[in-house]
């Protein structure tokens, strides 16, 4: 297997410490923030990328796992693979139910290290608010789709400009980094979580930037009242 690794950036590298630091309440944190709909999110993610009968999947920044648990629960003989920046995040996943079925792995969503057209789909959740680089990103999980296979993603979005954001924006702001002091005793990362998801792209802009890369048949769905949303998008067929 050709390998495409290279040394992380210094913002990737802080990012890895602070997922590190976190890893062992992550999910709890994860519920709590979504008002308990994290799970149905997960399955609606996955369904996005209409899998076949035994399709190859990579889940970048997989975290604990939950999107590639979500695959392998959904595709008997599915091949799946989980690639995250954090080895503690990965130790988690490694050790959950059905982890020694899934291949963990530590890497660089920007620099993935796989081949050209290896994989039927990709997903990944709460990804693109941590790199660098959104278009390099996409570009690299372009690459590593064979044609016509389908990628889907679940993304935090800034809260619309409507009646609820006043609300959601306070949630994100200051009742989330409370949460999270209690749950994980280390307010720091869920503090850096919630500015980043506040100071994030919209769905649209998330949209063109698939489309920029050369992704076709792109869409979204919006959830939590405009503040998250899935979206999917096919690498052309030809």
């Amino acid at each position: 297997m050709t390998t495409h690794h290279s040394a992380v950036d210094a913002h990737g590298a802080t990012v890895a410490e602070m997922f590190d630091n976190i890893a062992d309440r992550y999910d709890l944190m994860n519920l709590v923030m979504t008002w308990g709909q994290e799970p149905r999110f997960i399955r609606d993610t996955v369904n996005a990328v209409k899998l076949g009968p035994a399709p190859k999947v990579l889940d970048v920044a997989t975290g604990t796992g939950d999107l590639a648990f979500e695959v392998a629960n959904q595709r008997y003989g599915a091949e799946v693979y989980g690639l995250d920046i954090s080895n503690e995040m990965l130790e988690v996943a490694r050790y959950r139910p059905g982890g020694e079925n899934i291949v963990w792995q530590t890497g660089d969503a920007m620099n993935l290290p796989y081949e050209d057209n290896t994989f039927d789909a990709v997903t990944h959740g709460y990804l693109l608010r941590n790199v660098t680089d959104i278009a390099k990103t996409l570009e690299e999980q372009y690459r590593v789709l064979k044609p016509g296979g389908m990628m889907s993603c679940l993304e935090m979005s800034p809260a619309p400009r409507d009646i609820v954001k006043p609300f959601s924006t306070a949630y994100i702001k200051y009742v989330v980094p409370r949460l999270a002091n209690a749950i994980t005793q280390n307010p720091d990362a869920y503090e850096y979580l919630s500015r980043t998801s506040r100071g994030f792209h919209t769905a649209d802009r998330i949209e063109h930037m698939m489309q920029e890369v050369g992704f076709v048949a792109t869409g979204y769905k919006s959830l939590m009242f405009g503040t998250m949303a899935i979206h999917w998008a096919q690498k052309p067929a030809a």
